[in-house]
């Protein structure tokens, strides 16, 4: 057992520790100590959408609804007459206009599109996957699978064509090569190449990848699955790739974050058509159910005032 398994418990302990003194001073300052539960229902909801894959043993937090479980019976001991405060309407036209999500210097994930105004990339994963953006790589992945595509950066040693550095990259990583020739993707020089490797979760996989030379950087835009199902998917790996392309100067320059804003509900509507009409698909019907408070089953009343994330 390693010494990460067994320390464990230490961060879970903390986390609930935290949770019990979110409620004690929220209660001393006058405010709803009720409230942190609910927070942490939120949150329960959130991670039952991700499809992590962690177990929750396995997980320096608790899995949040565990949390809400131990977290509830606690309000009644910080409860009072004076802790009733809550603020929503001040809370709503405060958070009106704020950024959501991404920032220019990482660039803007805008449903299944990522655009990066600073880079001057842009490319469009599969409608439908999840897509996720750190300070690293973008990552996308069809729900319920092991089917990935990934964009990243590498190295373009001085003297190499893009041919070389992507075979080079490739074996680097312990892939070995099934195929590959040159290319262009939107006018940029690229070596498209299908290779084979092992990866720790997934065991043995197939991937197709792009690597595109950009000026002085080259980028690896890349889809994988388990070796089983590689063909399958590799009918929309192969599309995506192809939607690799600069960005022109104007286009970058009105690239904005995406911002928070307000609609109002119209009879019929649902939390599908609202993130389709209101956020142009920016964020997907279940991440606005939760950013409203509600089970993702749960439809939208008329006349509700709903958060939604729209562009800068």
């Amino acid at each position: 057992m390693g010494l990460g398994v067994l320390f464990l418990k230490y961060g879970r302990d903390d986390e609930l520790e935290s949770d019990r003194l979110g409620m004690e001073y929220a209660s001393a300052n006058g405010w709803d100590p009720a409230a942190v539960p609910r927070f942490l229902s939120t949150l329960a909801r959130v991670s039952a959408t991700s499809e992590r894959g962690v177990p929750n043993w396995l997980s320096t937090h608790p899995d949040p609804a565990s949390r809400v479980g131990v977290a509830t019976p606690v309000v009644a001991k910080f409860a009072s007459d004076k802790a009733t405060t809550t603020n929503g309407e001040d809370f709503a036209r405060a958070i009106d206009g704020v950024v959501v999500g991404d920032s220019l210097e990482q660039g803007i994930v805008r449903g299944n599109a990522f655009l990066h105004p600073l880079m001057r990339i842009a490319l469009e994963f599969p409608v439908g996957w999840e897509v996720a953006n750190t300070a690293e790589q973008v990552m996308a992945r069809e729900p319920g699978t092991k089917h990935f595509m990934l964009l990243q950066q590498v190295e373009q040693p001085r003297g190499r064509d893009i041919d070389q550095v992507a075979i080079d990259a490739m074996r680097r990583a312990g892939y070995s090569v099934i195929e590959g020739s040159h290319d262009t993707l939107s006018g940029l020089d690229a070596h498209i190449g299908v290779y084979r490797g092992s990866l720790s979760g997934v065991g043995k996989v197939v991937m197709r990848a792009a690597h595109v030379a950009m000026g002085r950087q080259v980028y690896v835009f890349a889809g994988f699955a388990p070796e089983g199902e590689f063909d399958q998917v590799d009918r929309e790996i192969g599309p995506a790739l192809k939607t690799f392309r600069e960005l022109s100067p104007r286009e970058a320059s009105q690239v904005r974050p995406n911002r928070l804003s307000y609609y109002t509900v119209k009879l019929g509507d649902s939390w599908q058509s609202i993130a389709q009409r209101a956020g142009r698909g920016i964020t997907n019907a279940a991440t606005l159910a939760i950013m409203n408070g509600h089970e993702v089953f749960e439809q939208p009343e008329a006349g509700a005032r709903v958060k939604v994330v729209v562009e800068g």
